[in-house]
């Protein structure tokens, strides 16, 4: 059984609440990820996507430095622990229609996995996964 600690990405890249979605997107930019967890006071309170981007901004023609990622992330927040198996993430996933899950351990992000992570591991499993 694959648990998602076995796949996950460790280093997480987020962005406080407070700064500009200009901000994020340079970040999301340079780290080349599709999405940023949000923090406030360094927990994670939510999570800003290039579909948020596009969706809630790009489509309404708002200005990226005059617009706070606060107030466009998605949440609430759904996450889940290290020690949970690939396929029930996989489920998830799919029924909540998202593509990148947090994983948190003692009220700490620690990691995530995303759409991409799961076809790879499940690519390179035995089929019985």
């Amino acid at each position: 059984m694959v648990k998602v600690k076995d796949i996950m990405i460790k280093k997480v890249q987020t962005i406080d609440e407070g700064e500009s979605v200009e901000e994020a997107c340079g970040v999301m930019g340079e780290k080349r990820v599709g999405s940023l967890i949000v923090t406030r006071q360094g927990n994670p309170i939510g999570i800003f996507t290039e579909r948020d981007l596009l969706s809630k901004i790009i489509n309404k023609k708002l200005k990226l430095e005059n617009i706070k990622v606060k107030d466009y992330m998605s949440t609430p927040l759904t996450v889940i622990g290290p020690d949970f198996d690939l396929k029930e993430a996989a489920r998830i996933m799919a029924k909540l229609k998202i593509r990148r899950l947090p994983i948190m351990k003692d009220e700490k992000l620690i990691g995530i996995i995303t759409s991409a992570d799961l076809t790879s591991a499940i690519a390179k499993a035995p089929l019985d996964i």
